[in-house]
């Protein structure tokens, strides 16, 4: 009976060693692939500082007021365009959108041909 008892000790030793060592393997390959992430968010960290430093430059006021005025034949508002909220006509959604798209339709026109 101590014999029997040996030898299952014995065999239980080998296979809690064979698990010990595939789960220090596992460890180990976690940890590797944890420095691996580690190395990615950095870079990724990174690449929005630059991205962030980019996006500052091109949104300075300053810089965009000047391709505001280059790019858009914008005017000054006349007083005759400001409404008051009665002035203002009830219309319905789908009203509304057709006077919107001719009104676009006008305006680009204008633009192409070259009138104010």
């Amino acid at each position: 009976m101590a014999r029997f008892f040996r030898v299952i000790l014995v065999a239980v030793t080998i296979v809690v060693a064979i698990m010990l060592y595939a789960v220090k393997y596992n460890t180990g390959q976690l940890a590797i692939e944890i420095i691996n992430l580690d190395e990615q968010i950095a870079i990724e960290r990174e690449s929005i500082g630059v991205l962030r430093a980019e996006w500052s430059k091109l949104n300075q006021p300053a810089r965009l007021q000047h391709l505001a005025g280059e790019k858009l034949t914008l005017l000054p508002v006349k007083t005759s365009q400001i409404k008051t909220y009665p002035q203002i006509p009830k219309l319905t959604a789908e009203e509304a959108m057709a006077d919107l798209v001719n009104r676009s339709l006008t305006t680009l026109s204008k633009i192409q041909t070259g009138e104010r």
